[in-house]
């Protein structure tokens, strides 16, 4: 009987550590998925975007009724910016890509010269 209790702890053991290591990487997915939305959104906000809506630093774009028509038009202008550079086209092609890219290199070249400035 021994045995077989020690060899059910073990796998209670390995079972522990499984679950552990599963939620670690939730837990790192989940960092590096907000991380990311984060950046995404100080992009936003490096162009102007949120201020062009009317969204200030603090407003909770969830819960009150004004931001929430402020987050709508935002997401608007998103889906807008979204179809306009989609239509009649599936993906964009390589060159307009590069030109993409040009620019936002420009901006955020620009971006980090005032913030040594400041």
């Amino acid at each position: 009987m021994t045995k077989l209790n020690r060899l059910q702890s073990l796998k209670s053991q390995l079972s522990s550590r499984q679950n552990s290591s599963d939620d670690t990487t939730r837990i790192l997915d989940r960092r590096a998925r907000t991380r990311t939305l984060i950046q995404m959104g100080g992009l936003l906000n490096m162009i102007g975007l949120p201020q062009l809506c009317g969204i200030t630093d603090g407003d909770d774009l969830q819960q009150d009724l004004e931001n929430k028509d402020k987050a709508a038009t935002l997401l608007g202008m998103l889906v807008h910016l979204n179809e306009t550079l989609c239509v009649n086209t599936l993906v964009l092609d390589t060159c307009t890509l590069a030109h993409f890219k040009e620019r936002g290199i420009r901006l955020l070249k620009d971006h980090e010269t005032k913030k040594a400035r400041q």
